[in-house]
């Protein structure tokens, strides 16, 4: 049983970040938020993500030493240099250039052409203009170096079908091994993270002639086909929750799940798409189940401690006395059924989803973790914290 506190000095603690499009990446930033003011984002070990929490992880990776800590531990430019940024950037629709018109411009066609470029490195390229400056992966190593946390960007090789990583000293998967690029940039990661299979092709990553480790796939041939280029999709795929690279190894683990619910049905599968779709939702639904039993099951042992929230959860069911504030009924049902897309999302929705995010994640740590200082914390929108108020304000517009 581990009886380490959160306050306790040298204890290793984990953040991982769901997927679903940018509405994940908007409820992610409140959680952000919220343990920022907390001064627990400063302290963080690991900081793990798939698909929509990659595109969050990946700005804030790029800002990290940019961020300015109190004696708290709290980052006092946060907003200017997190909560800004990626608002604007989600504020704008990503999902058309790379699908539909990058596809069309004649200029893209001598690369799309080509077997090792897609549409998803269109995504890639707009991910390193518009969001993370040309970053490379070797950012991520001289943050680890200089004390800051492992970041970990989670994709899902369809070759070998396990999780594939993208950490501060290695690029690769348990099955065909590990390898490093310093000039890989960090879009091509962000992106082979967030290429939901729907709609984007694998990213092929351009790997030929790099040295590789270990790999326990038994192959050579195969595993040497492999390596030259590794074809990923959407870290969803394998792990929706990017729990995987730290489970098993730190002493707190935080998972904060924006995943799309599974919706009963009394006639699923009238026609191939939606028989294809209803599959996919199925075996989404396992895996998360299967990833959710496995955390619970591991704080009830006490293997380590932590918390847990998505945003289906009811705050109201958290064991506190005098209850938790927070959106339920028809708000709660509303947040549920926002696209999980990556077309642009307007100011109410942004707000709303980010003061879910900031609530579920300070209740939480107040019911898991309470040794923790309660420091002072203001929403993202203090007056949509009003049921009848944020409903209004996740209304479509024009």
């Amino acid at each position: 049983m581990s009886e380490k506190q959160l306050t306790d000095a040298g204890v290793t603690t984990a953040l991982a970040l769901s997927g679903g499009g940018f509405r994940a990446s908007l409820f992610h930033l409140g959680v952000l938020r919220r343990l920022n003011d907390a001064g627990l984002l400063s302290r963080m070990t690991t900081i793990s993500s798939v698909s929509g929490g990659s595109i969050t992880n990946g700005l804030l990776a790029t800002r990290w030493t940019r961020l300015t800590a109190d004696p708290t531990g709290r980052f006092t430019n946060f907003q200017d240099e997190i909560e800004g940024p990626m608002r604007t950037f989600c504020g704008r629709n990503l999902r058309n250039y790379p699908l539909i018109t990058g596809r069309l411009d004649p200029r893209n066609w001598p690369a799309l052409a080509r077997d090792d470029y897609s549409v998803t490195n269109l995504l890639a390229e707009r991910y390193d203009r518009d969001l993370l400056g040309g970053a490379t992966i070797e950012m991520l190593r001289q943050l680890k170096q200089a004390g800051g946390p492992a970041f970990v960007f989670c994709a899902t090789s369809l070759q070998a079908g396990v999780s594939f990583v993208f950490e501060p000293d290695r690029i690769g998967d348990y099955r065909i091994g590990y390898t490093w690029n310093s000039a890989l940039k960090l879009g091509m990661a962000v992106a082979a993270s967030s290429a939901f299979p729907i709609a984007f092709p694998p990213l092929a990553l351009p790997l030929e002639g790099a040295e590789w480790r270990a790999g326990d796939l038994s192959d050579t041939e195969l595993k040497a086909q492999m390596r030259r280029m590794p074809l990923l999709s959407d870290g969803g795929v394998y792990d929706n929750m990017g729990l995987e690279p730290v489970w098993k190894d730190h002493d707190f683990v935080f998972c904060s799940d924006a995943g799309a619910p599974f919706s009963d049905e009394a006639s699923p599968g009238g026609n191939l798409i939606s028989r294809l779709w209803r599959s996919h939702s199925v075996i989404d639904r396992q895996s998360r189940s299967l990833r959710k039993r496995m955390l619970m099951s591991a704080f009830t042992q006490g293997d380590y401690r932590g918390a847990y929230w998505a945003l289906t959860t009811d705050i109201r069911n958290y064991p506190l006395i005098p209850p938790a504030a927070g959106y339920g009924g028809a708000t709660l049902k509303a947040i549920v059924g926002t696209r999980t897309d990556l077309d642009s999302f307007h100011d109410g929705e942004q707000l709303v989803l980010m003061n879910h995010g900031w609530l579920l994640a300070g209740t939480a740590l107040k019911a898991h973790c309470p040794e923790w200082p309660g420091h002072a914390s203001e929403p993202p929108d203090e007056e949509l914290l009003d049921n009848a108020r944020a409903l209004e304000a996740l209304e479509p517009r024009e």
